[in-house]
């Protein structure tokens, strides 16, 4: 009895451990509406930037010999570029001619609204709180009061 038992935990905390390696595509993604390519692409493109820090980490303290940072940083750069060239192309096949034009009307609408609507009513589809500025190591927009990177957890005012 205890060894079916000691099987079954095994194989619940396996499958807990290995269920978010076995999703098709990100949360994120899902929750946003992307395109999972894209989102893909995204991810791709965040791991090669860390990979590049993380190089130069290792440079300065010492991990890395200055031969071996230039390689390594070099095929990283191009696998990068390589990825961002990806998301050019997906993203200009992504954005058609209809899109485009409703995001003109919606530009358009915005410019001839009065500047007392502008600040005083904002719109549902609009965030409340402006942003303050935005992070110094991955560009995400910081929220007023933020002491912290909600994306990187880099401090917001280095």
């Amino acid at each position: 009895m205890w060894i079916l038992i000691a099987i079954l935990l095994v194989f619940v905390a396996g499958a807990a451990i290995f269920a978010p390696f076995l999703r098709r595509r990100p949360l994120q993604a899902m929750a946003e509406g992307m395109d999972p390519k894209l989102a893909e692409l995204y991810a791709r493109r965040d791991a090669l930037y860390q990979a590049l820090r993380d190089a130069k980490f290792d440079l300065e303290i010492g991990k890395l010999s200055t031969e071996d940072y230039e390689q390594q940083s070099s095929r990283l750069k191009h696998q990068a570029a390589d990825v961002l060239r990806r998301i050019d192309q997906l993203e200009a096949t992504l954005i058609t001619p209809e899109l485009d034009a409703r995001i003109e009307k919606r530009v358009a609408e915005r410019r001839h609204e009065p500047q007392e609507l502008k600040r005083s009513t904002p719109r549902a589809d609009t965030p409340i709180r402006a942003a303050a500025g935005f992070c110094t190591q991955c560009g995400a927009a910081l929220v007023p009061g933020d002491r912290f990177c909600g994306k990187c957890g880099q401090p917001a005012h280095s």
